[in-house]
């Protein structure tokens, strides 16, 4: 007999990433869950009374440490798009409620007088013939450190939409053999491009204690103005300190820029007692990292690379091409990655396709796990996004995150309850157009109502990424 636990997923401000969220939120899971319990977990999707949920499937014979319903919450608690959990009974479903006849006579006392009631049995079966399992709510582990208003009062044009950052982050977590760092707070992360922080601020959510680095002084100074003002008005205990980057060897050269250094509490007593966090900021060329940060210091390193589109940004100064850029901050990139680390590179596949970013970090010793198109969805007219997982060549958990990386390829399909939802599922969806040599997606050239009927997506907003910057 298996348990269920559903998980209720969080609404997206942006409809377009909403459309693409279910299959999304499955593959995390099943990385983030079977990296954590070292075996591959039953997820899917499951729509129940036309509501989309993640259903996880356990075993309550199962004895793998972790794997109980229980353990399994604060990882459950961390998933980019978990809003709600419930476990799931099908055996109490279309039940008769208690005290009622079960021939079908109502309770002792029970008023008879009124109308006879109209629609269907909320406890009976669906119209498709399959029961309605019972939901009972169940909570979920408090595991932010901070709260939402961190990832989400910042606001500008390209700003990365937060459940995406979420995904990424704990998809390179998982493929870190010190994943357990990210419930405990002490797992290294590093952003490389870092813009704003979007994905600083979600680290720091977690408990951890990120690193950021960044050409744009103008991002970074943003940042940091954010983030003071954000521990003020919290009242968190915290102190600040800047200064040049040096390098780790006399003979790098000229200086390789600035850094910005944050020190928060939660509140007096944990700053005596030694209990903070730490935010390093770095204003640098992400290539010249493994000039100011030890060798194989880094757990899980996270980047959204440039789109090489524009979202009203501009290009002197930063010449670089997303491959171009991702060529030459490679060889800092994996010097700075642990033996046991994970990368997570979120990409746009019209500006850097994805064989070719596969030989890229190929041909630096690093292993390829996700497969092409796993994690593929569109974000607007010129960005068809997907997402790289790489481990180093000699990771010690290669095997596993193997069998993880297959398990995570299998159909995402939901178990179907209505009729309606069938036909829904059956409807083909539009698959992430190409561009002509003109620059016309393919489906506007071929399709005269294209255009209309897909207009352009409010843009999810990214960093602006013509700026080929380190962002």
């Amino acid at each position: 007999m298996t348990e269920s636990l559903l998980v209720l997923r969080a609404p997206s401000a942006n409809r377009v990433f909403t459309a693409s969220a279910g299959p999304l939120a499955v593959r995390e899971a099943r990385w983030v869950l079977g990296a954590h319990l070292g075996a591959p977990v039953d997820v899917r999707e499951r729509e129940i009374a036309g509501v989309d949920y993640l259903e996880i499937r356990t075993d309550p014979q199962d004895t793998t440490p972790g794997s109980s319903g229980d353990s399994l919450r604060p990882l459950v608690a961390q998933l980019s798009s978990a809003f709600a959990v419930f476990e799931a009974s099908d055996s109490g479903a279309g039940t008769a409620p208690a005290g009622a006849d079960p021939a079908g006579a109502a309770p002792a006392g029970a008023d008879t007088t009124g109308p006879e009631p109209t629609g269907p049995d909320p406890t009976g079966p669906e119209p498709n013939g399959s029961a309605l399992p019972l939901l009972r709510p169940t909570p979920l582990p408090e595991v932010m450190r901070h709260g939402s208003e961190l990832e989400t009062t910042l606001r500008y044009p390209g700003k990365t939409n937060e459940q995406f950052t979420a995904l990424l982050l704990n998809l390179a977590a998982a493929l870190s053999s010190r994943r357990g760092g990210v419930l405990r707070g002490d797992l290294a992360l590093l952003d490389p491009t870092c813009g704003r922080g979007t994905t600083l601020s979600r680290a720091l959510r977690l408990g951890l204690s990120p690193t950021g680095a960044d050409i744009d002084a103008k991002d970074i100074d943003a940042y940091r103005t954010f983030l003071t003002t954000w521990a003020k008005q919290h009242h968190l205990p915290h102190t600040q300190s800047s200064g040049r980057l040096g390098l780790r060897s006399p003979a790098g050269g000229r200086g390789a820029g600035s850094r910005w250094d944050l020190e928060l509490a939660a509140d007096r007593r944990a700053q005596r007692a030694g209990e903070v966090q730490k935010l390093h900021l770095l204003t640098c060329d992400t290539t010249r990292l493994a000039e100011v940060l030890p060798d194989r210091s880094v757990d899980a390193l996270v980047a959204d690379l440039p789109y090489g589109v524009q979202h009203g940004a501009r290009t002197e100064g930063w010449q670089r091409s997303p491959l171009d850029l991702l060529e030459q901050a490679m060889p800092a990139w994996r010097a700075l990655l642990r033996t046991g680390g994970g990368m997570a590179l979120a990409l746009n596949r019209r500006t850097a396709p994805y064989e070719r970013v596969r030989e890229i970090l190929g041909s630096h010793g690093l292993t390829v796990l996700s497969s092409d198109g796993a994690f593929r969805h569109r974000v607007d007219q010129a960005i068809d996004r997907d997402v790289v997982l790489a481990v180093p060549d000699d990771h010690p958990q290669l095997d596993l995150l193997r069998a993880l990386a297959a398990s995570a390829d299998e159909p995402t399909t939901p178990q179907l309850t209505t009729p309606q939802a069938a036909a829904r599922r059956a409807t083909p969806a539009r698959a992430p157009s190409s561009t002509t040599g003109d620059g016309t997606s393919a489906a506007a050239a071929t399709d005269p109502e294209a255009t209309t009927t897909d207009p352009p997506a409010r843009a999810e907003a990214h960093e602006p990424r013509e700026r080929t910057r380190h962002e």
